[in-house]
């Protein structure tokens, strides 16, 4: 199947077609994951408005699709706090 033929993709590119074009370019692709950290964490120092709640969940939702479907592009961050870079003050 077609991300086009997605139900959640649908949603997103009905309200933001500039969006949907970018998740159909990079679907599948290690990019992904990072243009949704960029739609969804507020990187415009607050002037984002953010997203109506069907958008911002279906975004959220491809985002765990995608997760799903290609797990060799999920980002694992350690939260051991022994192998954690920290800077003492």
């Amino acid at each position: 199947m077609s991300i086009a033929d997605n139900e959640l993709f649908q949603v997103v590119n009905q309200f933001y077609p500039h969006i949907g074009k970018k998740i159909e370019f990079l679907w599948g692709n290690p990019e992904f994951n990072d243009l949704l950290n960029r739609l969804i964490n507020d990187t415009r120092d607050g002037a984002r408005e953010g997203f109506p709640k069907p958008v911002a969940s279906a975004l959220l939702r491809l985002s765990i699709l995608h997760d799903a479907e290609f797990p060799q592009y999920v980002k694992h961050y350690s939260s051991d706090i022994w192998t954690m870079n920290i800077r003492p003050y």
